[in-house]
């Protein structure tokens, strides 16, 4: 991981050399420079086209002897996160410092699951959470998708039994992928697991009784991504 973060970290400089300058320079700078439709990728032994988010191919740009790649698609081929902040044209790459709450990302959530900021269900064990996801009336599949959009490398997530009078399973999944299973027990706490998403479009969650005859349960989920 170390090595391929050199890599796009290199290509994000270079990219920000182009539209930043250096020291006084203007922010934007009118330069001439040629799409190189020339160059071939490999990514991980795999041949490799950069795309932009609607799915169109992207050429490298060459300029002065120098060639400067796509920040964006480079970070998706090689499942690192990437931000952009439009206000101060900041590129932010890999892991944070800082959390950001799992609220603070969009959200889908089915049947009777619901967003909320209620404390009787964000304070568990005497640490409040702040906000999180209620499923409630979990009997057969429920499911909840949070979508980081590609802006994280890792999620930590609490969860936390409100009503269970019969084992739950949680599974946690990047796409098809089967990040990881929890079990909450009626006689059993929460669990909170920290998982590499790898700069995830999307992490689905989905939580249903073990064995199903007839009753429900209430689980909350909250944390954090870095």
């Amino acid at each position: 991981m170390k090595k391929k973060f050199v890599v796009l970290l290199s290509s994000a400089t270079m990219l920000g050399g182009m539209a930043i300058g250096v020291g006084a320079a203007p922010v934007l700078e009118k330069i001439t420079a040629n799409l190189n439709w020339g160059i071939r990728y490999e990514v991980n032994g795999k041949q490799w086209t950069p795309k932009d988010q609607s799915g169109n191919k992207m050429a490298a740009i060459t300029y002065n002897n120098t060639t400067y790649l796509p920040v964006r698609a480079v970070s998706n081929a090689l499942g690192i996160a990437v931000k952009y902040d439009h206000k101060t044209q900041k590129i932010s790459i890999g892991e944070k410092s800082a959390t950001t709450p799992l609220t603070s990302e969009d959200i889908d959530v089915q049947y009777s699951s619901v967003v909320t900021t209620d404390n009787q269900y964000t304070i568990h064990d005497g640490k409040d959470y702040g906000s999180g996801v209620l499923m409630k009336e979990i009997n057969v599949e429920q499911k909840v998708t949070f979508k980081p959009e590609g802006k994280h490398q890792t999620l930590e997530l609490a969860v936390l039994p409100v009503s269970v009078s019969q084992e739950i399973s949680v599974k946690i999944f990047n796409g098809e992928v089967l990040l990881k299973e929890v079990f909450l027990s009626p006689s059993g706490s929460g669990q909170t697991v920290t998982l590499d998403i790898k700069g995830a479009k999307e992490i689905k969650v989905t939580a249903k009784l073990v064995d199903i005859i007839g009753a429900s349960g209430t689980i909350f989920l909250a944390g954090t991504y870095k």
